[in-house]
């Protein structure tokens, strides 16, 4: 169901491969490691007056009390889910993020888009396709710009702190390193997955022909819980 075009996978692999050997002289520059995302830290200084929305729950979900449908989360405050967990949230530029079970995430919402800052777990997120909104997922081990995009994203792949998944469902990104160096853009109109590992020495990317953790099914129901205002002819269904 989710094979992708034979050429359009060697054209990328090739991408990619060459991509990986510049991210590695430009992040030798890098002397230390990218710390873990502290969500901690962040919080007090980020929180605006926007908020998101509850719009599904399953299991269990908390900021800094228990969620339930309807809540609202403010921006900059920090979400956990737990194990077999998950929660949809939309904003008000009606983008929808559905944090899986186990992540910690903090929502920022900004003038013109955001910034997902995923500490662990995964994200899967339809951003709206309004003019002009832009939005940063930010990894210890990646970070991705999307705009008008449907991605899915494990900060801890197989259980790697910095080792991250990321999935391009559809729409356009740039890639960057854990230091933020500028990798590569990329572009899907179906299912096109990566794994990016980060060091003090270099950031590594590499194709993967693996769809994990995420349907198309699941983003149907993610757009339409959000009304997000987004291409669906490309779902298969």
């Amino acid at each position: 169901m989710y094979s992708c075009c034979c050429n359009r996978r060697k054209l990328l692999k090739r991408s990619l491969q060459a991509i990986s050997l510049l991210a590695l002289g430009s992040c030798q520059k890098s002397s230390s490691l990218a710390s873990p995302i502290d969500l901690r830290a962040q919080e007090s200084s980020k929180i605006q007056a926007d908020t998101l929305q509850v719009l599904a729950l399953r299991g269990i979900a908390q900021t800094q009390k228990q969620l339930k449908v309807g809540d609202q989360v403010f921006s900059g405050e920090v979400v956990e889910v737990d194990k077999d967990s998950e929660v949809i949230l939309g904003a008000p530029d009606q983008s929808a993020f559905q944090l899986n079970s186990y992540a910690r995430a903090q929502l920022i919402l900004k003038k013109e888009g955001g910034q997902i800052n995923l500490e662990r777990g995964s994200v899967t997120a339809a951003i709206t396709q309004k003019r002009n909104r832009k939005y940063r997922l930010r990894m210890p081990a990646l970070q991705v710009g999307v705009k008008g995009t449907v991605f899915h994203a494990e900060a801890d792949w197989l259980g790697e702190p910095n080792q991250a998944y990321f999935c391009l469902c559809y729409g356009q990104a740039d890639l960057q390193g854990s230091t933020g160096a500028a990798l590569m853009p990329l572009s899907a109109s179906y299912h096109t997955a990566l794994v990016g590992r980060g060091d003090e020495h270099n950031t590594e990317i590499q194709p993967l022909d693996v769809v994990a953790n995420h349907d198309d099914l699941g983003i149907k129901r993610i757009i339409e819980l959000g009304n997000v205002p987004h291409e669906m002819s490309w779902l298969r269904l």
